[in-house]
C-alpha cells in the first residue's frame, strides 16, 4: 500500500486529493496531520477501481477542505489483518498547502536555461558549483558548401547534447514570451549577468537564444535547420567538445518558426529596445518573403554522415500559420492575415515537393488535411498560433477567426476534462501520450486546458491543468517528482551530458525529465521495463535511459508556462 501525493504540495483554494493504491480495499481510516502535530482530520476515501495507465488499484483521498497553509502529511491506518486493531500506518510524503508553493520551482525551471548556454563561460558567481568554461567558440563549417564561417555561439544546448536546433529553440522561445507576456507580474529576478539591466530576467535570458537564432537566418530569409557536431559527443563537459560544428542546409519549418519567433520577439522588445525589435522584425518578414516565394515544403532529414537530432516534419503548414498569426498580429498587413485563414480552414491539404509524394515512406504518413490549433510542441505549433490569436486585443483578428480557434481549444479541453475522470491519477492526457518527452505532453494538455479557462471561464480547466502539475511533482504510480531538486523523491540522474560529467552529486534544479515512454528505446530502460507495462511505469531514473530521461529546452519551457499561472 502507499499514499501518492505532490511532493511540493497544493494551494490552499484548490482541490486536494492524495491517491491511495493497494491490492485489496483498505478497511482503515485515512488522517491528514499537520508536521507540527496541531491537526488531525479524518478524511474520506473514496474508490476508484483499476486504473489502466498504471495497472493500480486505485482509491482517492480527498481534503480540499483543508485550506489551512502549513506542513502536512497523510496517514493510513490498516485495520483489515488484525481483527480491528490498527497495524502500522502508511504514511505519505510531507507537503505543503500555501499560495506560494510553486513560487521556488517555477524559478529553477526558468533558471534552467541559464545552464544551457552556449559559447559562454558559466562563472562560478551565476552557476555556482556548476561553473564551466567557454564552450562551442570555434569555427563554423557550412555543410552546404564547405566555406568556414566564424564562430556562431550563442543560444542554448537543445537537450541532453551540445546541438542547436532552429526550430526547437525558436519554440522554447516562444513559451518563455508568452509565459512573460501572460503572466509578468510572477516572473521572477534571476542571478544572470545581464540582471538588473531594467529588462525582466526571463526576457534576458530570452535574448540570449534569440540572438543566435538571428544568426541562423540567410541573407535570402530561409533559415538553417540546425547547428551541431557531426556525431553526439561523449559525455565531457561542453568545453571539452572540440569536434567541428556544422551549420546543415535549410528548412521550411525552421523558416517559418524563425519568422514567427521574430515577429512574437519584436513586438514583446520593442518596449525594452527597438533597435533589437526592428531587427526582429526585419527577419521575420524576410522569412515570410522567402517562404511567399516557396510553397512547398523543403523538407530535412540527416546527410549521410550526420548522426544528431533530426527534428524533421513532414508537415509546414502548422510553422507557417504559427508565423502569419504573429506578423499580422505585429504588422497588420491583409496578406498575412489572407494566409492565415487559408492554413486554419479545414480543407487545406499540405503542399509536397513531387520527390517526396513518390517516397515509400511518405505515402505511409496518412497525414490530416487541417492543422491542429492547440498543441504547444516542437513538431506541431498550431497551439503558438491560436495563443497569437485568442489572446490579441480585440478587433485584432476578425471574429469569425477567433472562433474557429476558440472552438478549437474549447473542444480539445472538453476532451480532456473527460480524461481526468477516467484515470485513477487524474491525469489529463491520452494514454498514446506516453512517447519519448511524455511530460512535454503532460504540461502541453495543461497548457491547452489553462488557455480554454481564460477564453470560457471555466474553472474546471483549471483543476484539471492542476492535476497534471500534481502528476509531474509525485503523485504517479512511480513516486517521482520529474524535476530534480523539487520533491522527496525527485528524479536524480537525467540523460545529460553537463550534470554527468561535472563531478557535482546532484545535478542543478529545475531540469525536467522527458518521463514515462511506453515504447522505450535504450538499453537501460529495455533491460528492466517489461515489454506491455503500463505506459506510467515505463520509466528508469538513469543517465542511459536517453528515450525515458533525456532533458530538453522545449519540455522545459512549456512547464514554465504552465507554472506561471500556479506560482
Amino acid at each position: 500500500m502507499k499514499i501518492h501525493v505532490d511532493q511540493l504540495g497544493y494551494r490552499p483554494d484548490s482541490e486536494k486529493c492524495a491517491v491511495l493504491t493497494a491490492e485489496s480495499e483498505p478497511k482503515g481510516w485515512a488522517y491528514l496531520k499537520s508536521e507540527d502535530g496541531t491537526t488531525s482530520v479524518e478524511l474520506s476515501i473514496s474508490a476508484f477501481g483499476s486504473d489502466s495507465y498504471s495497472g493500480d488499484s486505485v482509491w482517492t483521498v480527498d481534503f480540499s477542505d483543508i485550506k489551512s497553509e502549513g506542513r502536512y502529511f497523510i496517514e493510513y491506518y490498516d485495520c483489515s489483518r488484525s481483527g480491528g486493531e490498527a497495524e502500522s500506518p502508511v504514511r505519505s510524503d510531507v507537503f505543503s498547502i500555501s499560495r506560494t508553493v510553486y513560487q521556488d520551482v517555477f524559478k529553477d525551471l526558468i533558471h534552467m536555461f541559464y545552464f544551457m548556454r552556449c559559447g559562454c563561460e558559466l562563472p562560478e558567481k551565476y552557476a555556482g558549483a556548476y561553473h564551466h568554461k567557454s564552450c562551442h567558440d570555434g569555427p563554423t563549417l557550412r555543410y552546404d558548401d564547405g566555406a568556414m564561417l566564424p564562430p556562431m555561439t550563442g543560444g542554448w544546448h537543445d537537450a541532453g547534447d551540445y546541438g542547436r536546433y532552429t526550430t526547437p529553440g525558436a519554440v522554447a522561445a516562444a513559451h518563455l514570451l508568452y509565459a512573460y507576456e501572460l503572466y509578468s507580474q510572477k516572473c521572477p529576478d534571476l542571478l544572470i549577468p545581464e540582471s538588473g539591466n531594467g529588462v525582466p530576467d526571463i526576457l534576458n535570458e530570452c535574448r540570449y537564444e534569440l540572438e543566435w537564432l538571428l544568426k541562423m537566418q540567410k541573407e535570402d530569409g530561409s533559415a538553417y535547420h540546425k547547428l551541431t557536431t557531426e556525431k553526439f559527443s561523449p559525455f565531457i563537459m561542453p568545453e571539452e567538445d572540440r569536434e567541428q560544428m556544422v551549420l546543415y542546409p535549410i528548412s521550411s519549418m525552421a523558416t517559418a518558426d524563425l519568422g514567427a519567433i521574430a515577429a512574437l520577439g519584436a513586438r514583446i522588445y520593442q518596449r525594452y529596445d527597438m533597435a533589437f525589435a526592428t531587427k526582429m522584425k526585419k527577419a521575420a518578414i524576410a522569412a515570410r518573403n522567402f517562404l511567399a516565394d516557396h510553397p512547398d515544403l523543403i523538407g530535412f532529414r540527416n546527410p549521410p554522415g550526420n548522426a544528431t537530432g533530426g527534428y524533421w516534419d513532414w508537415d509546414d503548414r502548422d510553422e507557417r500559420m504559427w508565423m502569419y498569426a504573429e506578423l499580422y498580429r505585429l504588422t497588420g498587413d491583409s496578406k498575412d492575415l489572407e494566409m492565415l485563414q487559408l492554413l486554419s480552414g479545414d480543407n487545406n491539404p499540405p503542399k509536397y515537393p513531387p520527390e517526396l509524394l513518390a517516397s515509400p515512406f511518405f505515402k505511409k504518413l496518412n497525414l490530416p488535411q487541417s492543422v491542429d490549433k492547440t498543441v504547444l510542441g516542437w513538431g506541431q505549433v498550431g497551439g503558438l498560433a491560436g495563443m497569437s490569436v485568442v489572446f490579441a486585443p480585440a478587433d485584432t483578428f476578425p471574429d469569425e477567426l477567433v472562433s474557429v480557434f476558440f472552438d478549437a481549444f474549447r473542444e480539445k479541453a472538453d476532451s480532456l476534462l473527460a480524461l481526468t475522470k477516467q484515470n485513477g491519477y487524474r491525469l489529463a492526457m491520452p494514454r498514446d501520450g506516453f512517447v519519448w518527452g511524455s511530460n512535454m505532453n503532460v504540461m502541453n494538455c495543461a497548457a491547452t486546458l489553462l488557455t480554454a479557462s481564460f477564453l470560457t471561464g471555466n474553472t474546471e480547466y483549471v483543476t484539471a491543468a492542476e492535476e497534471n502539475v500534481h502528476y509531474l511533482l509525485g503523485r504517479n504510480p512511480l513516486d517521482t517528482s520529474y524535476v530534480t531538486g523539487h520533491g522527496a523523491h525527485a528524479f536524480r540522474n537525467p540523460h545529460n551530458r553537463p550534470t554527468a560529467s561535472d563531478g557535482v552529486d546532484e545535478p542543478y534544479p529545475g531540469l525536467v525529465s522527458g518521463g514515462p515512454n511506453a515504447h522505450p528505446m535504450d538499453e537501460p530502460a529495455r533491460a528492466v521495463i517489461p515489454e506491455g507495462a503500463p505506459p506510467m511505469c515505463c520509466f528508469l531514473d538513469d543517465v542511459g535511459s536517453f528515450s525515458t530521461n533525456e532533458i530538453a529546452i522545449y519540455w522545459n519551457s512549456i512547464t514554465v508556462l504552465v507554472f506561471a499561472y500556479f506560482a
